[in-house]
């Protein structure tokens, strides 16, 4: 109704996995799966989307006839003041009526307002599945990015373990110095705690994953580290902020709720406009008993059936009718703001997002040669001193830089990763088939 997505078409990351085997391990997309049947966040946009889903039917059944059963009875006791007369009687009284609205302009506007409810309830729940998309996302990247950090520091913990072994060897053989065996000694008590550390942010990351899912996360399929990227198609920053000015899922919500606001001035203005109903009635009649002059009246009943029309025409309300059209205005001032600022969220969204994976994309490469310069650097330090009797400080710098980057490179995939998806929820593109297209990508096993 309010612009499909999307014309613009999002290049998929291009990857090339260098010697991966297939994934065995639970990838993002069925994380996400789990989550729906669990996000209790996602739950209540769905039954919101069903009480909306109402509001069409509720707009309907004010243009249709209304059936109902009415009846009465009443007990009547008169007596004359100033002659010998008094009266008893009782009567009752039960009919069907029905009435069938043939001219209530402001029931027509109500249906199209339900209608558009309804429109606006499956635009919210779209909107939460995104959401969750990338809840669920940012959980799994961050599980990841847990996983390579401990894995990261329990290499360092055995490289300096294995370095402070050879300092103490060499200070008990005469040739390595005191000062040489602590300085180490100090790297590897820090390395140890940064392990515990990233030993605690992995598991506050699988409870942070396990409680979108309902599940303990296991093994996860992840990216090979030979991954490279391509950038989004078209490489035009304003073709992506003009995208999510018109197809940003809020932006879309935005847009019915003004048009409700709209119909509702509308609503109210219908409020001064005379009514007119077919109205249908049929029913019993009785006046039982009484009495006059002490004389019995006989019972009196009768069956009625009247068919006709009835006019309303509204004359004056007190000043209710204008005080409410004055109030539908102000909302529909206040939902023109809101359609506005929602277009100005997508756009800002979708601008930091292609900025994100653009400036990602070329960051991720300077990491890359940044990683085969320290693995030059630390192969060349390494060899100088390899021979030696003495532990470098220069092969302990150099050997913390290259897991600095390893860890730097690790995050900047992820965060492309994030940033992709966060492009096409803003440019309203994102949906389960992108989801899983890009879950398709993380093939590797997951670390042990």
């Amino acid at each position: 109704m309010f612009g499909q997505c999307t014309p613009i078409r999002l290049a998929l990351l291009v990857l090339t996995l260098v010697c991966a085997s297939p994934a065995q391990a639970r990838d993002l997309y069925q994380a996400y799966q789990q989550a729906l049947g669990h996000d209790m966040a996602y739950a209540a946009a769905e039954q919101r989307q069903l009480a909306a889903a109402q509001k069409a039917e509720q707009g309907l059944a004010t243009l249709l006839p209304h059936l109902s059963f009415e009846s009465g009875a009443a007990w009547v006791d008169r007596e004359h003041s100033g002659a010998l007369r008094r009266n008893r009687d009782n009567t009752n009284a039960y009919a069907l009526v029905l009435i069938q609205p043939l001219l209530r302009w402001q029931n027509v506007i109500g249906h199209e307002q339900g209608k558009a409810q309804a429109t606006a309830g499956e635009i919210d729940l779209l909107a939460a599945r995104q959401d969750l998309m990338l809840r669920v996302a940012d959980a799994y990247f961050e599980l990841l990015l847990s996983e390579d950090q401990l894995a990261t520091t329990r290499q360092q913990v055995r490289t300096l373990g294995r370095q402070l072994d050879k300092a103490q060897r060499f200070r008990r053989e005469g040739s390595g110095t005191p000062s040489e065996v602590q300085r180490v000694q100090a790297r590897y008590d820090m390395a140890q705690a940064e392990q515990i550390a990233a030993d605690n942010t992995l598991r506050l990351s699988q409870q942070a994953l396990g409680r979108l899912t309902g599940s303990t996360p296991g093994a996860l399929a992840r990216l090979d580290e030979q991954v490279a990227f391509s950038g989004p198609q078209p490489a035009r920053l304003a073709a992506w902020a003009d995208q999510a000015r018109q197809h940003n899922l809020k932006v879309q919500a935005a847009e019915v709720r003004q048009l409700i606001a709209e119909q509702e001035v509308e609503k109210q203005k219908a409020g001064h406009l005379p009514t007119l109903d077919l109205v249908a009635a049929h029913g019993r009649f009785a006046s039982v008993g009484g009495s006059l002059y002490d004389v019995t009246v006989p019972e009196e009943k009768y069956t009625q059936t009247v068919v006709g029309v009835q006019l309303s025409v509204p004359l004056y309300s007190g000043g209710a009718t204008q005080s409410r059209t004055r109030e539908a205005h102000a909302l529909q001032g206040a939902a023109r703001n809101e359609l506005e600022d929602a277009r100005r969220e997508a756009e800002f969204m979708a601008r930091q997002a292609y900025l994100n994976l653009t400036g990602g994309i070329t960051q991720y490469q300077a990491l890359q040669q940044a990683l085969r310069s320290s693995q030059s650097d630390l192969r060349m330090t390494a060899h100088a001193f390899e021979a030696g009797a003495r532990i470098s400080n220069d092969v302990l710098e150099a050997e913390q830089q290259l897991t600095r980057t390893r860890l730097q490179l690790a995050r900047q995939r992820y965060a492309i990763l994030q940033a992709q998806l966060r492009l096409m929820a803003a440019s309203g593109s994102l949906n389960d088939d992108n989801l899983k297209a890009l879950s398709a990508l993380l093939t590797a096993q997951a670390q042990g």
